[in-house]
């Protein structure tokens, strides 16, 4: 994984299964916002989700001498990291063939574990990750152009992001969007779209 503090590669454990080819990955993330990268979808959820993480591993009195976690890793040291990293693993492999999005209660705010419930109603489930996460952003009314790794993967062609090449079955996007609050800290997490330096 990349590291944007030294400019280096690190090594990352990561489960065999959600690697392996013969394994088929569901994702069944929860519509959130974000405090690194706008908005955690399917992809996020996944790819997070994948590293090891030792037996007794924990903070605290509780911690095991030795167990570690390499999640940590693939947060990539700040914003333009952890952006490229989902990018880099998504291209990759690691990214679910079955998308569930669930926004009957979403998250906005200070996500993704400082957030507020949003009254939402919705869920999005699709075999085109990239697309369900797509369609979500549109749902949480966020700019898809400030998800910083859900447009490198676009770049690269790693699902379809264009909503009118989307096809949604049920009500219109339109009539359910709902303007999620998003993170304190979106100003600062808009650093990946400016050139490093």
């Amino acid at each position: 994984m990349f590291d944007e503090k030294d400019f280096r590669p690190h090594p990352v454990r990561m489960t065999k299964v959600l690697l392996d080819p013969g394994s088929y990955v569901i994702s069944a993330a929860r519509m959130k916002t974000h405090d690194r990268v706008v908005a955690t979808l399917s992809l996020k959820n996944i790819v997070v989700g994948a590293p090891i993480k030792d037996m007794g591993f924990s903070w605290g009195p509780k911690a095991k001498p030795g167990a570690k976690t390499d999640k940590p890793i693939t947060h990539g040291g700040g914003i333009r990291g952890i952006n490229y990293n989902l990018f880099a693993l998504a291209q990759r492999g690691l990214h679910p063939h079955l998308s569930v999005i669930d926004g009957f209660e979403g998250m906005e705010g200070n996500g993704p574990t400082m957030g507020k419930p949003v009254d939402h109603r919705v869920i999005v489930v699709g075999t085109d990750w990239l697309a369900a996460d797509r369609v979500a952003v549109e749902l949480m009314g966020i700019d898809f152009a400030t998800v910083g790794y859900l447009n490198y993967c676009a770049s690269a062609g790693l699902g379809q992001a264009d909503l009118k090449k989307i096809e949604v079955l049920g009500e219109p996007i339109v009539r359910h969007i709902k303007k999620y609050k998003l993170s304190d800290s979106i100003d600062k997490q808009l650093i990946w779209m400016k050139p490093a330096g």
